[in-house]
């Protein structure tokens, strides 16, 4: 136990584009929030999913068409599994904005701008172009629909501009170029792919998992403040109730009450062996409360983007940083119900009362003769262990076409300091499908909201 609780410490990962591109950005609220994270970050920090453009560039002009152009042919053409590790497969142009200052953009009629721009790349690329306001400023930012295996190799079409027909562009980490005979390979091999290769995104939702509060030094505070009460404690008796009827003065005759013969060393002797066996099982009680809390575990949930279902998904995710499972030797604490406190010593001068019938000591307890009442569970959906960082594999499940589904919490004992982020790595295969499918997702750690003023109260949920 002391070494699970002193196992403290924290890393800040920094992520230049500040962003969760674990799952697609296409609300307003999402796309504002993209805006805002290009105004944040490095002139160097453009990569495969997404680009930007802020002085210089005119919707209305040929020039600016062009570079449209060029950028959506570029981001149409990116290998389909490298393209979903971010935004789930989707591209990005933002127009008006670059790191630093968010310029605006002259408007174009959509309609315009998607004649113009149809007319140069055809048909079979899906995209959009959205105009959002940020801080008084209007932002064009064209959105492009994921590759996918079988798509045909998108060039333009016509002259425009410099750009001359017929030309193939591919986008790499932060430029869009002219295809290499490797780009080729690759748009040859994704037109002629007849086995689908895995799409899915993973997510931790909420993007938060608390931190593990300092439930010994809680432990330590209610120690101090419950010495002192049950070191003065006394006995007093209760006086006679009004209205007592002789059948109470008759019972009270068959009982034989015996003097306290403690003396006050031995009744601070009593305090104190109750005060060193209650100590760690308000720990233990603090740590069952820690594990169902669910803000202190990690919730992901999964999305198919696509017309296929998976079956047999196998999920490993690699949580970095001092982030640990729960220790084995706390199982029986963890799985069993919420730990039972000693009983507190009686106050000094309490006499003790003796039946002068045995049998009479006997109480029959109706609850004690109940057997206890244990609902299924659903079963263990993953396994935790302890790596360089925590592993969690997840059983296999099945993931139908365009279902998001919520994976079971995971309780995990995260020693950050609230305010650090987190990046995950994770790892995904199915049945019959070609590949292994990777990304990450961003936690941050929040301060812990559990309580831990009640951990010498007996709750309801654990009736």
């Amino acid at each position: 136990m002391n070494k699970l609780l002193s196992w403290l410490g924290s890393i800040v990962d920094h992520v230049s584009l500040q962003i969760d591109t674990s799952s697609p950005l296409l609300l307003p609220s999402q796309l504002v929030e993209l805006v805002r994270a290009v105004e944040g970050a490095d002139e160097h920090d453009e990569h495969r999913w997404i680009e930007w453009k802020s002085s210089g560039l005119d919707p209305a002009t040929a020039a600016g068409q062009a570079h449209i152009v060029k950028q959506i042919i570029g981001l149409a053409n990116r290998q389909p599994t490298a393209a979903a590790q971010s935004a789930g497969g989707y591209g990005y142009l933002l127009v008006g904005v670059e790191p630093g200052e968010i310029t605006g953009v002259t408007t174009v009629d959509p309609a315009t701008l998607i004649g113009k721009v149809r007319s140069c790349i055809g048909d079979a690329v899906q995209w959009r172009p959205e105009y959002v306001q940020v801080d008084g400023k209007t932002v064009l930012i064209v959105i492009v629909d994921p590759p996918k295996p079988g798509d045909p190799i998108c060039y333009t079409r016509k002259h425009i501009d410099k750009f001359q027909a017929g030309t193939i562009y591919v986008r790499h980490a932060g430029r869009t170029d002219q295809a290499t005979p490797n780009d080729l390979d690759m748009l040859q091999a994704r037109l002629l792919e007849r086995t689908p290769s895995l799409q899915m995104s993973v997510a931790a939702i909420p993007a938060t998992i608390e931190e593990v509060p300092d439930i010994r030094g809680a432990v330590d505070e209610w120690v101090v403040r419950r010495r002192p009460a049950l070191a003065a404690a006394r006995y007093r008796p209760a006086s006679r109730r009004p209205g007592a009827s002789s059948v109470d003065t008759t019972l009270g005759a068959l009982i034989q009450t015996v003097q306290d013969t403690r003396t006050q060393e031995q009744y601070a002797a009593e305090v104190e062996q109750f005060l060193d066996e209650t100590r760690p099982v308000l720990v233990d009680r603090g740590i069952w409360d820690l594990y169902r809390h669910e803000p202190a575990s990690l919730v992901l949930t999964v999305r198919n983007p696509t017309d296929l279902g998976y079956a047999a998904v196998r999920l490993v995710v690699k949580v970095p940083g001092k982030v640990m499972s729960y220790p084995e030797e706390l199982d029986n604490t963890l799985d069993g119900d919420r730990p039972d406190l000693p009983t507190a010593p009686k106050p000094l001068g309490t006499p003790t009362t003796r039946s002068l019938f045995p049998q009479l000591n006997r109480s029959y307890d109706l609850a004690s003769r109940m057997p206890a009442l244990h609902l299924p569970g659903p079963g263990p959906s993953y396994t935790v262990r302890d790596t360089e960082s925590v592993t969690i594999e997840y059983d296999e499940f099945e993931l139908r076409p365009h279902d998001e589904m919520t994976l079971e919490p995971v309780p995990l004992l995260v020693h950050e300091a609230p305010g650090a982020t987190l990046t995950a790595t994770w790892s995904a295969t199915a049945a019959q499908v070609r590949g292994r499918l990777t990304g990450e997702f961003i936690v941050t750690v929040g301060a812990s909201t559990l309580r831990l003023d009640n951990l010498d109260e007996d709750l309801e949920e654990d009736e």
